[in-house]
């Protein structure tokens, strides 16, 4: 793992988690209705980054695979689950062009993936592919409540590049998702989309720049270098400012979502 690429996957592992009983709720809305159709089930991830959402799977016993083009993420993950390795695969592969026959899992997640990929509708196919008849195809994403620090700060960022001349694009993981949903019911499959979970973050304004600073967030990477670089310097010039303490805590509030759809 080159030393860049370690300290943003471990930065990425730091920021993106859930707590616990947050994890369990979404590891048994995934597993319960696979498990009670199949016998030893198995399931893959695509994108599976640092495995907040594989690692309460597998822990449960489960056969594992996942895959993702990033060897560092990979590698964080390899880390967490040195006990339980045995059950797992974790596979270098584009969820493009999946290396696995047709119906070989029971279960296939993907969470914050499609918005990330150009060529989406392969992947999607490729998902379908792999995945066995009358097993699940899951889509996970976390979805924040109202207004927080950590959107002052985000906004407060957008409005910095928008003076350089650069125009911020959000917004595309929610398209996407709808045009997942268009493609799953033109290809005549029911998805079906319910609340897993909700909970409160307590995060801090440091922790906000960070994933800004280490490109934490995929739009993030959008931005090219001459502009990125600038800008943070004068958001955390801003913060500075703004904050007495860059470590005092606020709240963010979450929800998860997962749609369901069975092949």
């Amino acid at each position: 793992m080159e030393p860049a690429a370690g300290r943003v996957a471990f930065a990425y592992d730091r920021t993106r988690y859930h707590p616990p009983e947050v994890s369990g709720r979404i590891a048994t809305a995934i597993t319960a209705p696979v498990e009670a159709r199949f016998k030893e089930p198995h399931f893959l991830e695509l994108g599976v980054g640092t495995g907040r959402i594989g690692v309460p799977v597998l822990a449960r016993g489960f056969r594992f695979t996942a895959v993702d083009t990033d060897p560092a993420m990979l590698q964080v993950f390899r880390y967490k689950i040195a006990g339980v390795a045995r059950k797992v695969r974790l596979i270098e592969a584009d969820a493009r062009a999946l290396p696995f026959e047709r119906a070989s899992f029971h279960g296939v997640i993907s969470v914050h993936l499609w918005h990330l990929l150009d060529d989406w509708q392969r992947s999607l196919l490729e998902a379908l592919r792999v995945l066995a008849p009358g097993g699940y195809l899951f889509e996970g994403w976390d979805e924040s409540v109202g207004e927080s620090e950590d959107c002052r700060i985000q906004k407060t960022w957008a409005e910095i590049l928008r003076r350089q001349g650069f125009e911020l694009v959000r917004g595309r993981h929610r398209e996407r998702l709808l045009a997942v949903e268009r493609a799953l019911k033109g290809l005549g499959l029911v998805p079906r989309t319910e609340l897993v979970a909700e909970w409160t973050e307590e995060r801090t304004p440091r922790q906000s720049l960070e994933a800004i600073a280490e490109r934490l967030y995929s739009y993030t990477l959008q931005v090219p270098d001459d502009h990125f670089f600038p800008s943070v310097k004068a958001l955390l010039a801003w913060a500075a400012e703004t904050y007495d303490d860059l470590d005092r805590p606020y709240p963010i509030r979450w929800r998860f979502f997962l749609r369901v759809t069975e092949r």
